[in-house]
């Protein structure tokens, strides 16, 4: 049984230690679920089944953020991207043009070989399916809080 990550928008901050009254702003946040994608999308996007390799790296930050552990109420906060970092994604995005699905097709269909491999071991979705399910909600996602001057918290429930 795994993790579901929800990724929640919150209000404008440089550090989450910046929010007040997080509880509050997360439960009438927006969200995004990525259920139990979160490696499979990490694979994608970084080409690489090593997906903790490089934690720096925007691929990595947009589906899990800047490592940190705040209990806020009932949920465990474990990632955090500032207001700036939102910005970087979604230049990410409209770089690797993943918010449509031709350009997800593009970047899905370049995996290497051990990529393929490990998606396929670990049962993933067709690239349709994920994309429609994940990624384009992801995208649409990181778009609003770009444009609504939102950071973003990581949870996983």
């Amino acid at each position: 049984m795994g993790i579901s990550i929800i990724l929640y928008r919150v209000g404008k901050a440089d550090r989450i230690e910046d929010l007040s009254n997080l509880e509050k702003e997360i439960d009438k946040s927006k969200s995004v679920n990525l259920y139990k994608m979160t490696e499979d999308l990490a694979i994608i996007f970084m080409n690489t089944v090593d997906t903790y390799s490089d934690t720096a790296a925007l691929p990595y930050k947009m589906l899990l953020g800047n490592y940190v552990e705040k209990q806020v109420g009932y949920r465990i906060i474990n990632g955090f991207l500032s207001t700036s970092e939102v910005a970087k994604i979604c230049n990410w995005i409209c770089e690797h043009k993943i918010n449509s699905f031709e350009g997800f097709s593009k970047m899905y269909d370049a995996l290497s070989q051990e990529a393929k491999q490990e998606l396929e071991d670990i049962g993933s979705g067709d690239k349709k399916s994920l994309f429609e399910g994940y990624v384009q909600p992801l995208t649409e996602f990181y778009f609003a809080a770009l444009k609504d001057n939102n950071a973003i918290v990581m949870c996983g429930e």
